[in-house]
């Protein structure tokens, strides 16, 4: 019973609670108290892996979307704690409305994103994945500017086109499903039980129609656009959130499928359109970074290549797929990080534009600091948790002599770190044009820097000594997919 609160009662309440007090502080504490609550409870579903709902619910934490519970409530609560010293950047009157919005709208977020964790329905999961969509339009557009209005206008249409999509492939898995499956027990458990005697041409069209649809949400290309846009115009502490933790929903909501395909002879098939996925999205990652005029874009289109490299690790399979939670995992670390020092460099600069970041180690040393020291660790250097990941990946491809992907894979990652390399070294070494007119001590250690720091840091010991308690249920995501981590 307390899991079950503090997983779905305790956000719900915490919306109507901030939403109904007019004042600032008691929405964070209350936000900040129900996200800790939220994190409690995700973690110890994880580590005791018991599911609080009764067996054959149309709700359920199963260890997969425990794991990703963990993920959403680790990345809101570091959201949550940089929202104060961001807010106070916005106390101009023309943002009034946007932060009386922003602690309501925080909370049913993390209340939609939870829902789609936890439930096993496909019909119900189409509709909280919508849910999910309207609770970030309050905070994409807080800015509320032509460019924010038009990358909320442009996100919410083709994510409403990808869920049309992801409609049709689930009447698709209705209908590989008809005579074997009843209607009714329309729930992951029973759909994988009876996966071997669905149809296998209409199980492979709702694949198809369930990845394409739930792309536009992911971030694999070419339906990435609209994220793109969004990701980039929203306030840097919601495009944390976007990178950090909705994505991870929309795999979850994508790997949910796949767990019907996995016991069938359609996996092969799904595989393929997982590696295809997941290249051209790096493809389309790389060709960006050799162009980037605006980092926060520059960032995205970093999301665009790690959810590539995600989606090549779950079409591998094994080790491969081991890797690829854990690049989850990490990649949210990574993205907290940038996104908050981001937001740091755009309200020193009042500009995204790489070209007029100059001086950056000068005028904001600590955010200079963490932002290089984040670049590295987004690149996949060692001893930080992603370099771990992606060894992983590597290692699948090996064992499965996967030698011409491997090559692939090893060819886009070296031009990826050197067009992103360029940004960001360009941003911290262009010599400043005004030396003088800013101090050289012209910034103070802050949270924000403490939260990046710590986002980053975490993740070398947990990749290098491999707690049981992550890896275990890792590795047990991984055997439930038939796979041998």
């Amino acid at each position: 019973m307390p899991a079950i609160l503090a997983l779905l009662i305790l956000p719900l309440l915490a919306t109507a609670l901030a939403a109904w007090s007019r004042s600032e502080r008691l929405g964070h504490r209350v936000t900040l108290l129900g996200g800790i609550a939220h994190l409690a409870a995700s973690l110890y579903c994880l580590l005791a892996r018991h599911d609080p709902f009764p067996a054959g619910s149309w709700l359920a934490v199963d260890p997969l979307g425990a794991f990703f519970l963990v993920i959403l409530s680790h990345t809101f609560v570091l959201v949550v704690l940089y929202a104060p010293g961001f807010l106070r950047r916005m106390e101009a009157p023309e943002y009034a409305r946007s932060r009386r919005l922003f602690y309501p709208a925080l909370n049913f977020y993390l209340l939609a994103n939870t829902l789609v964790l936890i439930v096993q329905q496909f019909a119900l999961l189409w509709v909280v994945m919508e849910l999910t969509t309207f609770s970030l339009v309050p905070l994409m557009y807080f800015y509320r500017t032509k460019e924010s209005l038009e990358a909320v206008w442009k996100y919410l249409f083709l994510v409403s086109v990808g869920l049309v999509f992801l409609f049709v492939g689930i009447l698709f898995l209705g209908v590989s499903a008809h005579g074997v499956v009843d209607y009714a027990a329309f729930v992951v458990s029973r759909m994988t039980e009876a996966a071997p005697r669905l149809n296998p041409l209409w199980l492979k069209a709702s694949f198809i129609f369930a990845l394409v649809g739930l792309s536009a949400k992911i971030g694999l290309a070419p339906m990435h656009p609209g994220d793109i846009d969004a990701t980039s115009n929203a306030p840097s502490p919601i495009a944390a959130l976007m990178a950090g933790s909705l994505r991870g929903t929309a795999v979850l909501a994508l790997l949910r499928f796949y767990q019907v395909v996995a016991p069938t002879g359609v996996r092969p098939f799904a595989d393929r359109m997982l590696i295809i996925a997941g290249f051209l999205s790096m493809a389309v990652a790389a060709i960006y970074m050799w162009r980037s005029r605006n980092f926060k874009r520059m960032l995205a289109y970093s999301s665009v290549e790690h959810l590539g490299i995600i989606a090549l690790g779950i079409g591998i399979g094994g080790v491969a797929l081991f890797g690829a939670l854990l690049h989850l995992l990490f990649n949210s670390f990574g993205k907290i990080a940038l996104f908050f020092m981001a937001g740091n460099i755009h309200h020193r600069y009042g500009s995204c534009e790489i070209d007029r970041i100059t001086g950056l180690t000068r005028r904001l040393p600590w955010s200079g600091f963490v932002w290089g020291f984040a670049f590295f660790y987004i690149v996949g250097t060692p001893p930080f948790g992603i370099f771990f990941s992606e060894l992983y990946l590597l290692l699948g491809m090996i064992r499965g002599a996967d030698w011409l992907p491997l090559t692939l894979l090893l060819a886009l990652l070296m031009v990826i770190f050197i067009g992103m390399g360029r940004a960001a070294m360009r941003m911290l070494q262009s010599p400043d044009p005004a030396p003088q007119s800013i101090p050289a001590s012209g910034e103070r250690f802050e949270l924000s820097h403490a939260l990046s720091l710590y986002a980053l840091a975490i993740s070398a010991p947990l990749a290098i000594l491999q707690p049981a308690v992550l890896f275990d249920a890792l590795r047990g995501i991984v055997a439930s997919f038939g796979g041998n981590p």
